[in-house]
């Protein structure tokens, strides 16, 4: 069976390629890259999707995030501190239909007492991409434990409540002092999703 995607050039549709899969092989089956960019929708994402999904942002480039992962780095390097990067799941907004998530951070070995924190929301598609869907504002905030007033909040309206994996990822800039660059996440099934 050969699966054929049609590329717009000019305003004109033409053939951009053919992907084979052997006759007989169930379509789900067939690896998650292969579906279309235009066919893909948000989804469930399934077990293994840490090793090869790609992150893109709003206009579909895809972001260099590194080996993202869903705890803190213990590894820093010579001369780094490393902050406690703080961020809790994702989760629908108490303040209406929206997905929200917050960001914060701990001095962990840092000494300085401000850092820059933002955090950003991913929603996960049908093409094993996690696609960016909305960023808090950049805050230098003292370290604290996520209370309201010591945290970044990241939220973007849902389409419709159907259930769809998210990732909240948190970036922590030590002001002042060179610490490690790690982007940790968690992740979580929300019952919302954004098209």
């Amino acid at each position: 069976m050969a699966v054929f995607m049609t590329l717009t050039i000019g305003g004109a549709a033409t053939p951009a390629m053919a992907l084979s899969t052997p006759v007989g092989s169930a379509p789900e089956r067939i690896h998650p890259q292969v579906v279309a960019e235009a066919d893909a929708v948000p989804g469930i994402a399934p077990q293994d999707t840490d090793d090869s999904a790609v992150y893109l942002d709003e206009n579909g480039q895809v972001l260099p995030i590194e080996n993202p992962t869903d705890v803190d780095s213990e590894v820093a390097p010579a001369a780094a501190c490393t902050p406690v990067s703080g961020r809790d799941n994702p989760h629908r907004s108490g303040t209406g239909v929206a997905v929200s998530g917050h960001g914060w951070w701990g001095k962990g070995t840092c000494t300085e007492d401000r850092a820059k924190v933002y955090n950003c929301l991913y929603e996960w598609y049908t093409d094993n991409t996690w696609r960016r869907k909305a960023c808090s504002e950049t805050e230098t905030l003292k370290p604290g434990t996520g209370g309201s007033s010591y945290r970044t909040a990241a939220r973007h309206n849902c389409t419709n409540t159907s259930s769809a994996s998210w990732r909240n990822h948190v970036d922590v800039d030590v002001n002042g002092q060179g610490d490690t660059g790690e982007r940790p996440y968690r992740q979580a099934d929300v019952a919302c999703t954004v098209y």
